[in-house]
């Protein structure tokens, strides 16, 4: 009589038992265990994170070394965009939203403390649940030069900021700031927002946390002819922005005031009549030592300034002259530049896992709708000094990776 498939593999399965048995009882179970990292400085990490659009709802950081091995990762809750580490506390500040019946119910909004050693979550301090849930922007949330205190910015539509105190774990207070956004520390308790107007206020803390100068500039320029870019760069007390004209504007904000101290073009006539423009969701970086600012570019319309960018163009800050030209591996919608000698240059691009040809057959056919679907996110690691690639980290989660950092 023949023997089921079935019967086949228990009998199998039970004809080996005997034989098997001693080797079974050698393994010995893995223990749970909390690993922890070694520190940071010097080491050229970086943080690379995203909200997991379009839906937003399990937003994601991913630690990396240099050499491409993924380190550790946080789980930061719904329509995450900012990740503040503190150069003087081993700890990392994430800006995080919860809903009590996961995707709706009763919402909670709160900062979580993470051990910037086990990345494990040390604390929760809440906030008015009613922070600002953008795509990116360095300007989202920031600590004060001393740390001792946490902004973040808040729509209803209406704009105001929730002032958190980090010594003291609590929230202090929310000031109102009509028509203006963005948040740009400029000294050890003084903030700079940016306005509707093309101006800016002025918001300083005294010790507890409460404003004590709440003040409107005149505008610095005019956001109907050159509008500004709000993910700016800071070197010292001047923040670099770049504008949808390709142009740069050096402002410098501190306790004293503002003022714009430097403005060029980033293209020539030529380059400009070639289509070169601005690109990227944080197109801007720099590295502090040398006086260099990176910027993303790419051939497209001017309206179109947020779509990912193939080369990064370098300039000195000083001489406002363009340095080189950095031609990217890939399409790239945010770079990052880590600091101290021989600086690596980070871009988070987008990628299609497919031969060139298939591509370009796939998007003449079908146009960019095509290709959508196939899109995989990665990272690539050039030498900021010379723009050698140097490595690739790809096949990351789609939808995740917004913003990339130097820790």
């Amino acid at each position: 009589m023949l023997m089921s498939p079935v019967r086949y593999l228990l009998w199998c399965g039970l004809s080996l038992l005997p034989f098997a048995t001693p080797v079974m009882a050698q393994i010995e179970p893995e223990q749970a265990y909390v690993a922890t990292l070694t520190a940071h400085k010097d080491q050229r990490w970086f943080w690379v994170w995203g909200n997991n659009a379009p839906n937003m709802v399990d937003g994601r950081a991913y630690l990396f070394d240099a050499d491409g091995k993924n380190l550790g990762q946080l789980s930061t809750g719904m329509w995450f965009n900012s990740l503040l580490p503190s150069h003087k506390r081993d700890e990392l500040y994430a800006i995080e939203t919860y809903f009590s019946r996961g995707t709706r119910g009763i919402r909670s909004d709160m900062i979580t403390v993470y051990d910037a050693k086990t990345l494990s979550p040390k604390r929760e301090i809440s906030i008015p649940s009613k922070r600002l849930n953008a795509l990116t922007n360095t300007g989202l949330s920031v600590l004060s030069d001393d740390e001792r205190f946490l902004l973040v910015l808040n729509f209803t539509p209406a704009q105001s900021i929730s002032i958190v105190d980090l010594e003291n774990n609590r929230f202090v207070s929310e000031v109102a700031t009509s028509g203006c956004a963005s948040i740009y520390p400029a000294g050890e308790r003084d903030f700079y927002s940016i306005c509707g107007n093309g101006g800016f206020l002025h918001l300083r803390l005294d010790e507890q946390g409460k404003p004590n100068v709440m003040e409107r500039t005149e505008p610095l320029f005019d956001p109907l002819k050159d509008l500004l870019l709000t993910a700016a760069s800071r070197m010292g007390d001047t923040w670099y922005f770049v504008s949808q004209q390709n142009q740069a504007y050096a402002i410098q904000m501190n306790a004293s005031g503002i003022q714009l101290t430097r403005r060029w073009s980033l293209i020539s006539d030529e380059e400009r009549a070639d289509g070169w423009s601005i690109a990227g969701n944080q197109g801007t970086a720099l590295h502090q030592e040398s006086g260099r600012l990176f910027v993303l570019m790419h051939k497209d319309k001017l309206e179109n300034y947020q779509k990912p960018g193939t080369e990064v163009w370098v300039y000195n800050v000083k001489t406002k002259q363009r340095i080189t030209r950095i031609e990217l591996k890939e399409q790239s919608t945010a770079i990052g530049v880590s600091q101290g000698p021989q600086p690596l240059l980070y871009s988070v691009d987008w990628i299609v896992p497919m031969p060139f040809l298939f591509t370009t057959w796939i998007y003449l056919t079908e146009g960019e709708e095509g290709l959508v679907p196939l899109l995989r996110q990665g990272v690539n690691l050039y030498d900021a000094d010379n723009g050698k690639h140097l490595r690739s980290i790809g096949d990351l989660p789609v939808g995740f990776l917004n913003m990339v950092q130097p820790w």
